[in-house]
């Protein structure tokens, strides 16, 4: 029987898309809209509305569209582009990262222009930053790291950290101190995962371990 059209859609949109708009945050010129590459993507997305839909090549392009789901090219590569810049824009002071938006490079002007587009675009809602946590980061040197962790406590005091070896490899430990020994638990994350997924999964962990605690 195959994909329901509505399957079919997101299969194209998570598959197909992503791979075909990769890096286009760095290259769309969204003021001065790069015609070429914006008319390739609309081939693809016309043939993408056609596998979803069945229709016939003569269709109506604007029809196709609206009966498939898909967005035009032109409107992907906009607010792709515009999402990315509101991304960096948003993120901590000191994240090297922020300052792309804005610096002195082709890339960076691209990004500001996107984020003060005032042309046609699609809304996007930001969701309120949560409530801070009432907790306390330390960030030392190995030294520092060292002698701050054997500094008494109240309380129950954990530690995580995780990291990528050279060979690829993902993993992470959370360790506390129980009675005037350390305890803790390692864990193997296999060799797909990026080092900020290290950090999440310990920090989980760390919270889970608390809570039984």
């Amino acid at each position: 029987m195959g994909l329901s059209p509505a399957n079919c859609r997101k299969v194209m949109t998570a598959c197909v898309q992503s791979v075909a708009l990769y890096g286009s945050e760095l290259w769309w010129k969204i003021s001065r809209q790069s015609r070429g590459r914006a008319d390739e993507i609309q081939k693809l997305v016309n043939q993408e509305a056609r596998a979803v839909t069945g229709c016939f090549r003569t269709t109506n392009a604007g029809v196709l569209a609206l009966k498939a789901g898909l967005r035009p090219a032109e409107a992907l590569l906009n607010n792709r582009q515009r999402r990315y810049g509101i991304r960096l824009s948003g993120l901590p002071e000191g994240d090297h990262a922020k300052k792309l938006v804005g610096a002195n490079s082709a890339v960076g002007r691209r990004l500001q222009e996107a984020i003060g587009y005032a042309g046609r675009l699609e809304p996007i809602t930001l969701l309120p930053a949560p409530e801070a946590l009432d907790v306390t980061t330390v960030v030392e040197e190995e030294a520092l790291a060292k002698a701050e962790a054997e500094r008494p406590r109240r309380g129950l005091t954990m530690f995580t950290d995780g990291s990528r070896l050279d060979s690829g490899a993902f993993g992470y430990v959370v360790t506390w101190r129980k009675g005037s020994n350390w305890v803790g638990i390692k864990a193997h994350m296999g060799y797909n995962q990026e080092a900020y997924d290290a950090e999440c999964a310990a920090l989980a962990r760390g919270l889970k371990e608390a809570k039984l605690r």
